[in-house]
């Protein structure tokens, strides 16, 4: 049996964790907050939680569509009991990571390590501090927010953990990024009330999807109420008077607003860990490391956030695993040939593999099959016709590349394409695939089928 310990309780920690004392190792896991790490705690469920609310709050407003008959001026938010229901769930899942820790036997200690040599660490707790010797470590500590370079977190100018936890629901909003975080961020508060401008550098929201599919989103924001101000820069930010100098193409917007709220990304938290006592290859973007997560230092491996990679945690679960079967004598490798992609905005947005920007600059000729929502039963039942179903083919032996979707339930959908994906699956296969009538999934394949030029609905 050998002792590992694990720097950071996030979802690739808690599962290298899991996973290492499942093959009998005895597991040490050091965090300063609590286990979950950003995704349990400040980022995925809470704002998920949020998300929900919204959406509950958009469909009660459209009763009347439905045959129910209700005083839409008598709906009223009610923002403390949104957050209470959003501690609520986040309290649940962080009390079930810690059953999961006492079930595998897994000492938990709450304190910041730092490395003294590669097989000892220094742990500091609230109340003292002490050395732990090792056998091999696992770096997973995460990331944090990355700031305006002119411009600190403030009480004004805020990161997305202060936005889920703001003492009343503002009456605007400044988003300064248009990314996953941004989007999401403006599709909680625009529906619940709060009037928001979202501001992007690049010419098109979510730079990293396809951008017919990013633009579905953006006219359904604009629709939402948010002004959103494409190719974009910040200029000048003034606390005290609220205000922020923005330009556009030349021209220059001066814009006021409760608060701003910065979302441009996050960095690897590798400051802090004594990385350079032992001598690790790292830089401000993250922790080197192999395929098998191993970093430059025998016996010291690194996952999830803190490497630079894909900053997703069921990325950080898959490497965590990783990590941990490394660390426990066994061989593995992390294969990111289908990593789904999940925006939880309103439409949603789910895609994995290649966008068909990306599959004509690598293939060249492909095939592209759509269907749209609007030509779908269930999802017209539901009144959510908006969005689509789009997938790349490569066009000699049929493979699917990419499957994109926007629209109803898109990130439960995508498991669907994740699955074709990972296995590596072509049209000639799912030609005779039987999807269940009336479901909104029916859409995948109807869009498969009309890359092939045998669309039957549509």
């Amino acid at each position: 049996m050998a002792s590992i310990a694990i720097i950071g309780g996030g979802p690739a920690g808690y599962v290298a964790a899991i996973t290492a004392a499942q093959k009998g190792q005895d597991v040490t896991i050091i965090d300063m907050g609590p286990l979950g790490g950003t995704c349990l705690n400040e980022g995925c469920m809470p704002t998920k939680s949020l998300l929900e609310s919204a959406g509950v709050y958009s469909l009660v407003k459209q009763a009347n569509k439905f045959g129910i008959l209700l005083p839409t001026d008598q709906i009223v938010i009610d923002w403390n009991a949104v957050l209470q229901r959003k501690k609520s769930v986040v309290l649940s899942l962080v009390q079930g990571i810690h059953f999961l820790m006492e079930k595998n036997k897994i000492n938990v200690i709450n304190g910041s390590a730092s490395f003294l040599t590669s097989q000892s660490l220094r742990i500091e707790m609230e109340d003292r501090v002490e050395e732990l010797t090792t056998d091999k470590v696992i770096i997973a500590s995460g990331s944090g927010p990355v700031s305006l370079p002119f411009a600190p977190f403030t009480e004004w100018v805020i990161e997305s953990s202060q936005a889920m936890s703001l003492s009343s629901l503002p009456s605007s909003l400044l988003i300064i990024g248009g990314g996953v975080i941004g989007c999401e961020f403006a599709s909680i508060f625009s529906r619940l009330g709060t009037k928001v401008i979202l501001v992007e550098l690049c010419d098109q929201l979510l730079p990293g999807e396809d951008e017919d599919i990013a633009s579905i989103l953006h006219k359904h924001l604009k629709k939402d109420g948010v002004k959103v101000l494409l190719s974009t820069t910040v200029k000048e930010l003034y606390a005290h008077q609220k205000k922020v100098i923005l330009e556009s193409n030349g021209v220059i917007h001066e814009v006021q607003a409760d608060y701003v709220l910065v979302s441009i990304g996050r960095r690897p938290r590798v400051q802090g860990l004594g990385l350079e006592n032992i001598g690790i290859d790292f830089s401000q973007q993250g922790i080197h490391v192999n395929e098998q997560m191993e970093t430059s230092i025998a016996n010291v491996y690194a996952c999830g956030d803190v490497i630079g990679g894909i900053q997703l945690a069921h990325v950080a679960f898959h490497e965590g695993t990783v990590a941990a079967l490394g660390a426990s004598g066994f061989k593995a490798q992390v294969n990111y040939h289908a990593v789904p992609r999940c925006i939880y905005t309103s439409p949603e947005i789910a895609s994995v593999g290649l966008t068909e920007k990306q599959a004509r600059v690598q293939y060249g000729e492909i095939r592209v099959g759509e269907f749209p929502f609007s030509a779908n039963g269930k999802a017209l039942i539901a009144n959510e016709r908006v969005g689509k179903v789009k997938v790349i083919i490569e066009p000699e032996f049929g493979e699917i590349l990419g499957i994109s979707i926007v629209g109803p339930h898109a990130t439960e959908l995508i498991g669907q394409g994740t699955i074709m994906l990972h296995a590596e699956l072509t049209t000639d296969i799912l030609k005779d695939l039987m999807a269940a009538h009336p479901t909104v999934s029916e859409a995948i394949h109807e869009a498969l089928l009309s890359a092939s030029g045998h669309a039957v609905h549509f």
